[in-house]
């Protein structure tokens, strides 16, 4: 079994390996894409909280005017909300507007620890591609070369072997962008996701202390 897996893996370096020296950028893209995403889909299960039930024992708390109850919880919950909510609870009897300019600030703050490696993966997306359809034009002019070099008269077994070859570069590249492209449009759909609810949130605990 181990045996078939090792003959597995040097039959794919060795297919890899045809793809010329564009496809080391290509896979050293693949293993950077990789590690972020990793870490980015870490830091946000991280970030989030269980809004359905925080929110509504917290807003029992406010009610009740047990505001040190609730930021307790806020402290006790893991999450981008508990801290937002916490420095609305702790900055209850400042004027709305005031409070409001410090959710912003805070606010943009998270957004950007969330938005943090997600640029990168999209350039990973956008770059490979081209990393391949450009390994593969360099394997077509080579290709192209050695037919020239022997005036036309060449093998067509040969010159088929030399295009596939070429086109390695080019599937190579699109298979780490493939995936990569949706996991980046993911990532900024979470992000989104995390912005409206620090805004909705808030504002509706804002307004529960002002009833208050």
């Amino acid at each position: 079994m181990i045996e078939s897996i090792i003959q597995n893996i040097e039959l794919s370096l060795k297919f890899l390996a045809k793809g010329g020296i564009f496809i080391i950028p290509i896979l050293l893209s693949s293993v950077i894409a990789a590690a972020l995403i990793i870490e980015r889909l870490w830091y946000y299960y991280q970030a989030r909280c269980h809004i359905p039930t925080f929110f509504p024992q917290m807003s029992s708390f406010v009610e009740r005017k047990q505001v040190d109850e609730a930021i307790s919880l806020c402290e006790n919950q893991r999450g981008i909300l508990p801290r937002i909510f916490k420095i609305v609870l702790q900055n209850r009897h400042r004027p709305t507007e005031d409070i409001e300019k410090l959710i912003s600030v805070a606010g943009t703050r998270e957004i950007q620890k969330l938005s943090q490696h997600v640029r990168g993966l999209g350039i990973i997306g956008h770059v490979t591609p081209l990393m391949g359809l450009l390994g593969t034009v360099v394997g077509m002019v080579k290709t192209f070369m050695q037919i020239a070099e022997l005036s036309g008269h060449v093998n067509p077994s040969i010159l088929a072997g030399g295009i596939w070859e070429a086109l390695l570069t080019t599937a190579a590249g699109l298979t780490v962008a493939i995936p990569v492209v949706i996991i980046y449009h993911y990532f900024e759909g979470t992000v989104d996701r995390f912005a409206f609810q620090m805004k909705n949130y808030s504002l509706e605990l804002i307004e529960l202390l002002k009833y208050d």
